[in-house]
Formats: C-alpha cells, sequence, structure tokens
C-alpha cells in the first residue's frame, strides 16, 4: 500500500510540473535564506561572544545587588546617576572564595568611570576609565591589547594610558599630539562628591586588538586616581564627638559672631589690624602666635582622603572551559545568598551591554521575519494545492468510488507535499551551503560602522552552520504539511458518485 502511494504520488507531480516547480522553487529559496541568514547571524553571535569572553567580560561579571546594569560599557550606569555606582560588598572574602574553586581560571577586580580630558591650553577630550590591577589585567586578558606608543601601567604605577580615539580628540582641539610623559588633567563629575579633578601622567596609548567603536573610547588608568575621582574613599562619614560644652558653645554661635567684621567678630577684620591683632609686634618667641595653632592638628586629614583598596566595581572572572557557565552562576549566586553577600554573578552578555545584545536582537528580528514569510508560502503552496485538488476532482472521486479510504487520500496528497519539501528543501540547503562557504572565502565586509558593531568586526567570514540547517529542513517539512491540511480537507469532501458524474 506504501508503494502504490508513493507512485501515485509521483506521477501526479511529475504530471503537474509547473506547479511543482512553483512550489519548489518557493521552498528552495525559503530555505536557502533560512542557512544562510542563520549561518552569518551565529557565526556573528559566535564571534562576538568568543570576543568578549576572551578580551573584555569573562564568562562571568560580578557586581552589587544593587547595580542595575552588569555592563561595563556605561550602559547608563556611570553616567547622569544620583547616586555613586554601588561597590561590591565583601569584595575579599569573595577573591578568597573565587581562588579557591578549580573551575576559576583567573580573577580581574576592576573600576569604571569616565572623565573629561584636558591637555594643555586647548587640548580636550573624553574617556571611559577603566581602573585596573596591572598583574592581575594581563592575568586575565593575554594579548588583548597592542601598545602604539610607551608602556601599560605597571604595579603601583600612577599614569594612564589612552586610546587611541582620546588621542585623537585631544589632537583634533589643540593640534598637538599627546605623548607618554605627558600630563593631562582629569575631571570626574557625579551629583554626589561633585566635581573631582586629577592630574595624570601619560603613561602609553594603545588599540585593542578587536576593536569596535563600542571600546575605541575606554582608557586604562591606575586604581588610586580613579577611587578618587569616584569619591572609593577609605572614610567617607566622620563623626563629631563633642562634649556638651562644646555642643553648647557651637549653639549660641552664629556666622556673623564668628566671622562678622562690624562688631569684631571672633575671626573678623580686627583679627589682624593694629589695635586688635593677636600677633604682639614684641619681640620675643613667647608672645608670637603659631598660624598652625588657631587651625589645630591636620595630620589626620591623611587619613580621611585615602581610598579604599578593597572597593570595586566589577570582578570578571574566566572560567575553566569545561566548566558549565550557567550552573557556576547559580552555585555562586546561592553562595552570597547563604552567606548573606549582597551581590550578584551574571553571565558575559550582561557584562558586554547594549552592543552585545543588539545582535541578539537582530537574530531574533531576522527569525520574526522568516517566520512572516513561512506564513506567506504555506498560503501560497495552499492555494496551490486546492487549485491542484480541484484540477483532480474526478480522479479522486473515482479512487473513492473503487474502494480507497479517506486515509489513503489524505496521505497522498501528504506525501505529495512532503515530497516537494524534502526534495527542493535539500536543493535550497545545499545552494545556501555553497553561497555560505563562498562568502566564508572571500569574507563580507561591513559596509559601514554599525554593521562593524553588529558582526563583531570589518570583516565577517561566515561560517556553515549545520543547526540553521537542520532547523531550516524541519521548518520547511512542518510549512509543507500544514499548508496541506486545508486541501486534503476538500479532498475528503469530494463525493465518488458526484466526481464521477462530472
Amino acid at each position: 500500500m506504501n508503494g502504490l502511494i508513493f507512485k501515485i504520488a509521483y506521477r501526479n507531480l511529475k504530471e503537474h510540473k509547473t506547479k511543482t516547480l512553483i512550489i519548489g522553487t518557493l521552498m528552495a529559496l525559503a530555505i536557502m535564506i533560512l542557512v544562510v541568514g542563520n549561518s552569518f547571524m551565529e557565526t556573528a553571535a559566535r564571534g562576538i561572544e568568543k570576543t568578549y569572553i576572551q578580551n573584555f567580560t569573562g564568562d562571568v561579571v560580578i557586581t552589587s545587588s544593587d547595580m542595575e546594569s552588569a555592563s561595563l560599557f556605561m550602559d547608563g550606569s556611570m553616567t547622569n546617576r544620583e547616586e555613586l555606582t554601588p561597590v561590591i560588598p565583601s569584595s575579599v572574602e569573595i577573591q578568597d572564595y573565587l581562588n579557591s574553586l578549580n573551575s576559576v581560571k583567573a580573577i580581574n577586580p576592576q573600576i569604571g568611570g569616565a572623565a573629561q580630558l584636558k591637555h594643555g591650553e586647548e587640548g580636550t577630550g573624553f574617556a571611559m576609565l577603566f581602573g585596573v590591577d596591572p598583574e592581575m589585567y594581563e592575568k586575565t586578558f593575554q594579548d588583548n591589547i597592542k601598545i602604539t606608543y610607551g608602556n601599560f601601567l605597571k604595579p603601583g604605577e600612577e599614569g594612564i594610558v589612552l586610546s587611541e580615539a582620546a588621542v585623537r580628540m585631544i589632537k583634533e582641539t589643540s593640534g598637538e599630539l599627546v605623548k607618554p610623559g605627558d600630563s593631562v588633567l582629569l575631571t570626574g563629575i557625579n551629583s554626589v562628591t561633585g566635581t573631582k579633578i586629577r592630574e595624570v601622567t601619560v603613561r602609553g596609548t594603545f588599540e585593542f586588538v578587536n576593536e569596535s567603536p563600542q571600546l575605541e573610547m575606554i582608557s586604562f588608568i591606575d586604581l588610586n586616581n580613579i577611587r578618587i575621582l569616584n569619591g572609593m574613599l577609605s572614610y567617607t562619614e566622620v563623626a563629631a564627638n563633642l562634649s556638651d560644652t562644646e555642643q553648647a558653645l557651637l549653639g549660641e554661635l552664629d556666622e556673623d559672631s564668628l566671622f562678622g567684621s562690624d562688631d569684631g567678630g571672633l575671626f573678623g577684620d580686627d583679627l589682624f589690624s593694629d589695635e586688635g591683632s593677636m600677633i604682639s609686634e614684641t619681640s620675643g618667641t613667647e608672645s608670637e602666635l603659631d598660624y598652625m595653632d588657631i587651625l589645630g592638628d591636620t595630620s589626620g586629614r591623611e587619613k580621611y582622603s585615602q581610598t579604599d583598596p578593597n572597593a570595586w566595581h566589577y570582578m570578571v572572572v574566566k572560567l575553566d572551559d569545561s566548566v558549565n557557565e550557567k550552573r557556576f552562576i547559580k552555585n555562586l549566586n546561592n553562595w552570597f545568598t547563604e552567606n548573606g553577600i549582597d551581590a550578584k554573578a551574571s553571565g558575559w552578555l550582561a557584562g558586554a551591554g547594549v552592543i552585545a545584545k543588539m545582535s541578539n536582537t537582530l537574530a531574533i528580528v531576522f527569525n520574526f521575519l522568516v517566520l512572516i514569510v513561512a506564513v506567506v508560502a504555506v498560503i501560497i503552496i495552499m492555494n496551490t494545492l486546492v487549485i491542484s485538488v480541484n484540477e483532480r476532482i474526478g480522479e479522486i472521486g473515482t479512487m473513492r468510488a473503487i474502494g480507497a479510504e479517506k486515509r489513503f487520500v489524505r496521505s497522498m496528497i501528504t506525501l505529495e507535499t512532503l515530497m516537494i519539501s524534502v526534495i527542493f528543501g535539500i536543493i535550497g540547503a545545499a545552494v545556501g551551503m555553497i553561497i555560505t562557504r563562498l562568502i566564508g572565502a572571500i569574507g563580507y565586509e561591513a559596509p559601514n560602522t554599525f554593521f562593524q558593531v553588529i558582526l563583531g568586526g570589518p570583516v565577517l567570514y561566515p561560517v556553515i552552520s549545520v543547526r540553521a540547517v537542520v532547523i531550516s529542513l524541519v521548518t520547511v517539512a512542518l510549512v509543507g504539511i500544514a499548508a496541506s491540511l486545508y486541501p486534503v480537507s476538500i479532498a475528503l469532501k469530494i463525493s465518488p458518485v458526484k466526481a464521477m458524474g462530472e
């Protein structure tokens, strides 16, 4: 019975060559687009993932639970904020725990920030800042930067390593080239600590090996200066422990009584006048007043301007290749909860931010468009099959009259559709694979900056996606079956007597 159905289905397709070619060509074209498009998207996604994990985000990014975005690249968390970017709590404990795990290859704690650059009288620019420990950074991300002039930061050395983009901005505004050894002023502003200005020495200039518009604004800076710019101090609040007498005294004094000039306040104009001077003109050191005695002991100021050596915004973790990233993140977050640490672990995509996510979004959009095309294909194929069934009313009626059951008719039409789907689907997949292989050998050059970001670089060399081929063939088969449902229902309604009478 199965052989008979196959012979009849094959004969019908052969006799209706035009309709068969129309349906088949549509299916082959859809498969070809699916294979080429998904191969492009998957190659770009894998390339972006590999680039970010190896060079910027690692496999896991740890932040404070209060951090809105785990992105390292200023996706709203570093600019226009009302509060300081939260630091990771218990960072020493977290780092010790990570170092105890065999699954962890390297750890790179870092600090994010942004600052206006000024060089000389006219040179200005802007930089996103990565505050890093040089040794830990180079161990985690080996060979991800290319030094163009000077050197990278050395352990314990203060200074900044400027991106070539920042150097170009300064040159465009001043006409001068920033060189290693020059000084630049960094101005950081936020609503909590106000304006911070630091003068730092340029130690070198660099480019990322895997450059992109998102990364070209990043410059590296030492930890002390980035912490000062961000207000990450060891002592942020100082309590004034005053006695009852001191508080009562302060309560009775106002600004005029302290600094007023009309009535000769405590620090008024008479302080240094000839008549009211606190410094006698008589000779002898005993009558002379040391100005520093007025100000009191200032030795404690250094204590309250020290930066917090354990303050970090991010902790980037690289895992062993055999480790399951999602399981590791789940276990790490459970450990945070069990130990009462207000931190969270996220995957590389959260750390990569908007640009990397955009690539995934475009893949979803592409597949949605393909779905629309598939729906259109179903409608076209369905209409073609309906016409074919109407042309074969007499044939189908005769089959029913001589004993063919409804199941036989249903199987015959469904098999016809599947044969078209499989044969032309394989042809479309083969053509798509050939096109992908040819483009992969030549390379697809991104036409503009936007496509460079999406493709993960200036040139994409797409690789055939086996998953895309399998999914495409399954999809076209499902499309064929769906398209045959309505024509089958029409065929089953044909009355044998009426069909033979026609």
